[in-house]
Order: C-alpha cells, then structure tokens, then sequence
C-alpha cells in the first residue's frame, strides 16, 4: 500500500472528478450532489467524523475538511468511492501571496531534503490580480531563500523534479499540497435510480460484472443462486460479497439468496444432459422475471437490467456461446436487458481486477451439475422456456426466497 505523508498541517481533501465533466451542467451537478452524499454516507457509516463539506465556487473540486489525526482513515476509504477521479490531503489558507508563500515554506520544510530539486505546480480560479505565473515566480524564489539561509541546497527543475509543491488558488482560498492520490475506478457515483439485479451463481465473474456496473453509477441487487447447498461454500461466497459492502455508500445491503439444488435435481430427470446449463440459465432467468413482476416484491421494484458474469474467453466453466445463445432469449419473457462488462475480459483480466477489489476474494468451485458435453438448440429450449413443468419449478423456487442482510 503506497505511503501517503499526512503533514500536520493538512485540514482537508480535495476531490476532483472526470468522466462527470462529458455530462451537461445539469446532469452534472446533480451526480455532483449525489457524490457528496455518498462521500458523506460512507464516512458516516464508517464513523470517520468530518467538520464540513462543500462544492467550489465552479463546480470542479469538492471539500471534506477534517481534524488531522482523522485525514489517514478518510484517505483509504475515498479509495473506494465510485465517482472520485483523484484526491489530496491539503492545506486552506487565503489567497493572500504573503500567506500562500509562508505555507508553501511551511510544507516545503516537511518534505524537500538537501540537494533536492523541486517545481511548483500552479493553477487558479477566479479574479485576482496576479496570475499563476507570478505565484510561481514569487514563490518558488521565496523557497530557494528560504532554504539557503539554512545552508539546504536545492534547484528548480520543472520536467523532472524530485518533489512537487501544488497550489490551486480558488477565489479567495489557496489549497497546498505535495500529493495527488488516484483512484483505481473513477467512474460515476451510485445513484438509487438506477437498480440492476446481480444474477450470481457463484462465479468470481458474475462479482465483479455486478461490481462493474457498480462504476457505473448502478446500485445492485445480488441474486445468489445457490447450487450447491453447502453452506461451508454459501459462507465462502457471503463473505465474498461482505468485501464488496466496502465500496457501497447505502447503511443497508441485502443478498436474496434462491436455492436451486433440489430442483436441479428434479430437471436432470427432465431435460437431456447436453441442454442443462442453458436450461438452468433460462430457469434463473424466469426466476429473476418473476420476481420483479410478482404481487410480493417489495424492495425489488424499479430493477430494470440484469448482469451476468460470461465472457468470450473460456474463463467460466460454461461453455460461451451456450451462454450467447440463451441470451438471446431473453426478450422472449421480459423486456429487461442483460449486462455483460466483462464479456471481452481473459482470465488474466479477470483474476488482476479481482484481486484489486481485494486479495481476500476467493474462487469458489460451485456447481457439481456441469454436464460433460454441453449444446444448446433454440427450438429446444424454447419448448423448455414455455414448458408447464418449468413455470411449476419456478414457483416452487420463488416460494423458498431468502432475504440476508451483510450490513
């Protein structure tokens, strides 16, 4: 984990975005809004206290302030939130030059060492009556003299400096710092608008499209569908999703879990071996419809897609184009579309994004129904899709939902 320097002067983060500025100004500011609420959701839930926040005067950089000894705890978890493109630990002083050349000192003192070479990294928002240029100028000089009263050594060099000094000067504040943290996801903050249900059998892939669509500003609903009825296994994959919870800005998430074992059972009697896993698909996926359309979906309404974890690599145990057939099924039944982020990913991209939601996710080995051989023929599972015996099974499924709460 790289090594933030959290001087004792900092008294804030400075957060900027990206992808949000290709939106228009409206639709901007409001994810910006929603940003902060989920900036603000997640330190409450985490109980890292702040004193304030607020929006620049432009709309390009958003303020959490804090007591110092707080600024480590908020850095690690502004990792993690969907929207931030990059933050800092900062110093607020005025926009007087007089008080920005003393704490630029001030932080130079903490981190330029004897024979350094360093550059200052100047912008600024705003009318005032000097430019970017003259800050830099004035104090990047008032620097190298302040030093040489110390007998400390040290050049400007501003293509390849050993440390950097950034001053942002925002109407009448300053912001100072020497670091800027970017995140590993960026993408756009989750909004309660924009529900997807996770159908997961308990493939690392079916995670992480669920996580994806996280970046992209969705809030996701997990369907586990469990195969197995190991409940050392169902652990494994509980705490598989606990780690998520960690990027979630909600006080609340819940799983539904929908055991599929007994009736896997029940269609192996049914249906030919080279036709099970599309038809297990079809049966998730008619679970799935019925759910959101039924009489008892509370807490469910509002979901309008579903993700799913295939690819076209041969990273799942299922062979693909079994998959790329029954998805096209899809809007046989339901109007919903189904979501495939990483449908191009190679197993060594999966396993790499894997491992950078966490080191702790683990691959489970889920389903003991894999048939030898596998085909699929769309007339054939049409007549499944249509069969009275399936519509029973999903009856039968939907009866035994079991909601679980991990946070």
């Amino acid at each position: 984990m790289q090594e933030i320097p959290i001087l004792p002067q900092y008294n804030l983060i400075l957060v900027r975005y990206d992808e949000m500025w290709l939106k228009s100004t409206r639709v901007k500011i409001r994810m910006l809004h929603v940003l902060m609420k989920n900036m603000k959701n997640m330190l409450n839930r985490a109980q890292i206290p702040f004193t304030k926040y607020q929006l620049s005067k432009d709309s390009s950089r958003i303020f959490f302030f804090f007591k110092n000894e707080f600024l480590d705890e908020a850095i690690q978890l502004f990792k993690k939130i969907f929207g931030i493109y990059s933050f800092s630990p900062t110093l607020r002083t005025s926009n007087n030059i007089k008080n920005i050349s003393e704490k630029s000192i001030e932080i130079a003192e903490q981190v330029i060492k004897n024979n350094d070479t360093f550059a200052l990294r100047v912008k600024r928002s705003g009318n005032h009556d000097y430019t970017s240029k003259d800050i830099a100028i004035k104090i990047g000089q008032d620097i190298i003299d302040h030093f040489s009263r110390s007998n400390i050594s040290l050049k400007v060099n501003l293509t390849n400096p050993d440390k950097i000094i950034f001053i942002e000067v925002r109407d009448e504040f300053s912001y100072i710092f020497t670091d800027v943290i970017k995140t590993d996801w960026g993408g756009l903050p989750i909004e309660s608008n924009k529900k997807i249900a996770v159908m997961d059998v308990g493939r690392l892939n079916d995670l992480l499209a669920g996580f994806l669509l996280m970046r992209r500003g969705a809030e996701i609903y997990p369907f586990l569908f469990d195969v197995s009825d190991d409940e050392k296994i169902f652990s494994q994959w509980l705490a598989n999703w606990k780690l998520i919870t960690g990027f979630i800005p909600s006080f609340k998430f819940t799983l539904t879990r929908i055991k599929l074992s007994e009736v896997l059972h029940e269609m192996m009697n049914l249906i030919e071996e080279k036709h099970f896993c599309a038809s297990c698909r079809i049966l998730r996926m008619k679970i799935l419809s019925n759910l959101f359309s039924g009489k008892n979906n509370e807490g469910l309404k509002g979901i309008k897609a579903i993700t799913d974890g295939m690819t076209f690599t041969k990273s799942t145990p299922c062979k693909d184009e079994v998959d790329l057939k029954t998805l096209s099924l899809n809007y046989l039944w339901s109007g919903s579309p189904i979501f495939t982020p990483n449908i191009g990913f190679d197993l060594k991209n999966l396993e790499e994004t894997c491992f950078k939601i966490s080191p702790d996710l683990t691959h489970i080995d889920f389903c003991s129904f894999k048939p030898r051989a596998q085909e699929s023929s769309l007339e054939e599972l049409v007549k499944i899709l249509n069969s009275p015996t399936l519509d029973k099974i999903v009856t039968t499924c939907i009866s035994k939902v079991e909601k679980i709460n991990i946070m």
